[in-house]
């Protein structure tokens, strides 16, 4: 809202709003993008063709990524019969994705509405969008049997998940009058609601398929079974709301968010971390979990719990790498076109 206010004009607005975005976002992404085709292509005469699976993606998917449409892949492989699951290298992708069409609206959406439809079309869309997952999971039930591919496509595409950005509108819109007493109140039952799912959906997936309670917790696909991400999506949502709204009203709860190194981190490598992590992710997965877990044999916990410790710091080094050398030569281009628009 502030960049409206700044602004002279809706072209002036616009192309600010798009150069912050798009110098930011787009390096990153693309240049994943050309690493994940150079691997792709030195692999393509191996044997990890196939496990890789990335020539098979850009050949029937490629132009998603490029798009920013990846998000929709998985209810497109539902009407095509394409493999949906075939890439170890994209699945994070499609979050992207769905940003960026978020951003086409933006815009328009800021500019153009008042503050008092801002906030009926925000109330709207948080209201209508979990009914749409209800009716979307139970049409998706008629299309395919698979509860993977269904909460993908209930997860990731846009037509049942744009509500997500919108809770970040009513936090920006909207200044809850309750009591800080209550609004604590709502977070803890919120978190309380949210852990005991994940027993209450573990002892129902172990009573229609007698699976290991355990098992069946720690597994990768359990959010993806039961229907879970109908209402799994809402109670992240309101809980991210509310620890938000918590930890603007009172600067001494929840202080680890105002730490200097998490916030100097945070703005800095937690968007190049996220796009990069599966550079690390195939090799662990592939390599370094096997060895641990069935070489010497110390159990998934710990086989996991060392895996990730060699992983993240590998992971957070190529981020800072990243800025570094790379993004923060786009940010400063950033700085130089925002001020010829002000000319």
């Amino acid at each position: 809202m502030l960049d409206k206010q700044r602004s002279d004009s809706f072209k002036t607005f616009f192309y600010s709003f798009y150069i912050k975005r798009t110098l930011r976002i787009f390096p990153v992404y693309f240049a994943y993008i050309l690493f994940t085709i150079l691997v792709g292509i030195i692999t393509y005469p191996t044997a990890w063709k196939a496990p890789l699976g990335i020539i098979y993606e850009l050949k029937y998917f490629g132009w998603m990524l490029l798009t920013f449409t990846y998000n929709f892949k998985d209810l497109y492989c539902l009407f095509t019969g394409y493999i949906y699951a075939k890439s170890y290298a994209f699945p994070h992708l499609w979050s992207l994705s769905l940003e960026e069409q978020f951003y086409i609206i933006v815009p328009f959406m800021l500019y153009f509405m008042s503050i008092k439809n801002l906030k009926r079309l925000t109330i709207a869309m948080i209201i209508i969008f979990p009914i749409i997952r209800v009716v979307g999971w139970h049409w998706l039930g008629t299309l395919t049997d698979d509860e993977m591919h269904k909460s993908f496509i209930l997860y990731r595409c846009t037509i049942f998940q744009y509500d997500s950005f919108f809770y970040g509108t009513f936090l920006a819109l909207f200044d809850i009058t309750w009591s800080d007493k209550a609004i604590n109140r709502l977070f803890y039952l919120v978190v309380a609601i949210f852990v005991l799912t994940i027993p209450i959906n573990g002892w129902m997936i172990q009573q229609q398929t007698g699976e290991n309670f355990i098992h069946i917790i720690t597994n990768y696909d359990f959010m993806t079974r039961n229907g879970q991400y109908i209402y799994i999506d809402c109670l992240v949502n309101v809980l991210c709301v509310l620890l938000f709204y918590i930890s603007f009203r009172d600067a001494n709860r929840f202080s680890i968010f105002r730490n200097k190194f998490i916030v100097d981190v945070g703005s800095r490598i937690t968007y190049s971390s996220y796009v990069y992590q599966y550079i690390f992710i195939i090799p662990v997965f592939v390599f370094i979990f096997p060895f641990f877990f069935e070489t010497l044999n110390v159990g998934r916990f710990f086989a996991e719990l060392l895996s990730m410790v060699i992983s993240i710091p590998c992971i957070i080094l190529l981020s800072s790498y990243s800025y570094n050398t790379m993004e923060s030569y786009f940010l400063s281009k950033k700085k130089k076109y925002l001020a010829k628009l002000k000319k």
